[in-house]
C-alpha cells in the first residue's frame, strides 16, 4: 500500500511539473510587436502634426498657448557615436492654418536610433529610451536613465528635479485612436509620468505642480500623440503674488504619408 500510494504522490508531481513547463513554453512563444513596428523609419516618410506649445508669460501669471502645424520629415541616414544605423528627423513649422508649402521654416531636429528591441531618440543633447521591448501591456522601463540631473536647468523648479527615474509604462496595447476626426487602429499608449499636486483649483500658498508626458504611438505609422507638460507653481514669497513655471507641448496628427 505504501508503495502504491509513493508512486501515485509521484504520479501527481509529474503531472504538475509538466504543466508548468507547458504553461513556460506557451509563454515563451508568445509573438509581441516590436517597437520598430510602431516607428517605421525610411527617407522621405513624415507626419504633420498640430503643435501646441504652453508657456507662462508676465512673470508667471498668464499662461500662453501658440499653436502651428509641425512637420517631421526623415530626411538622412548616419550613425551615432557607437555606430548604430540612426536615422536623422527634421522638424518644420509654419502657421496653424497655412496651406501654403513655401511657409515651412526649419525648426528642430533630432535622431532616431532603432535597435533589435529598443527605439531611441536624441534631441536637444537629450537621449530617451522612447519604447522598449515586448510591446504588451504593463511592461515598464527606465526610459531617462541617460538624463543628466536636471536636463531642463533653464526652469527654476523642482518638478522634473527625479526625471532620471521615471518608470515608462505600456498601458493600452492594440487600441482604436481618434485624432482631429481621423480614427487610428492598433495603437499603443506609454505614460511616462502623470503626477499633479494642488490643481485644478490652486491653493495660492501651497506649492503646486503638474507633470505629465504620454505618448501614443499607431503601428505601421509612428508618434501620432504627445502631452508633455512640465510645470510648478510657486506661492508667494517676496513677490506678491504666485507664479507658474515650466512648459508644455502637445502634438496631435493631422496627416501623413
Amino acid at each position: 500500500m505504501k508503495k502504491s500510494f509513493t508512486l501515485i504522490r509521484w504520479s501527481s508531481i509529474l503531472a504538475l511539473l509538466f504543466m508548468i513547463s507547458s504553461c513556460d513554453k506557451q509563454t515563451d512563444d508568445t509573438q509581441y510587436d516590436k517597437p520598430a513596428d510602431y516607428y517605421p523609419l525610411q527617407i522621405g516618410k513624415y507626419i504633420i502634426y498640430r503643435l501646441d506649445s504652453t508657456r507662462f508669460v508676465n512673470f508667471g501669471q498668464d499662461e500662453d498657448i501658440v499653436s502651428y502645424q509641425a512637420k517631421d520629415i526623415v530626411q538622412a541616414t548616419t550613425t551615432d557615436l557607437l555606430g548604430r544605423p540612426t536615422w536623422r528627423i527634421q522638424r518644420y513649422l509654419r502657421p496653424l492654418n497655412s496651406t501654403n508649402e513655401r511657409d515651412w521654416k526649419e525648426n528642430i531636429a533630432y535622431e532616431v536610433t532603432p535597435g533589435d528591441n529598443t527605439l531611441e531618440l536624441y534631441e536637444n543633447n537629450l537621449r530617451f529610451i522612447k519604447m522598449q521591448g515586448p510591446i504588451k501591456e504593463g511592461h515598464n522601463w527606465s526610459g531617462n536613465g541617460f538624463l543628466p540631473d536636471q536636463p531642463y536647468s533653464q526652469y527654476e523648479f523642482s518638478a522634473a528635479v527625479s526625471i532620471q527615474f521615471w518608470d515608462y509604462t505600456i498601458d493600452e496595447t492594440g487600441m482604436s485612436t481618434e485624432l482631429n476626426g481621423k480614427n487610428y487602429d492598433n495603437t499603443i499608449t506609454i505614460t511616462q509620468i502623470n503626477d499633479s499636486s494642488n490643481v485644478p483649483v490652486i491653493e495660492p500658498n501651497r506649492v503646486g505642480q503638474k507633470t505629465v508626458w504620454i505618448e501614443k504611438y499607431a503601428k505601421d505609422i509612428g508618434l501620432i500623440y504627445k502631452d508633455a507638460i512640465i510645470w510648478e507653481y510657486q506661492p508667494p514669497a517676496t513677490d506678491p503674488q504666485g507664479k507658474k513655471i515650466g512648459f508644455g507641448i502637445r502634438l496631435s496628427i493631422l496627416d501623413h504619408n
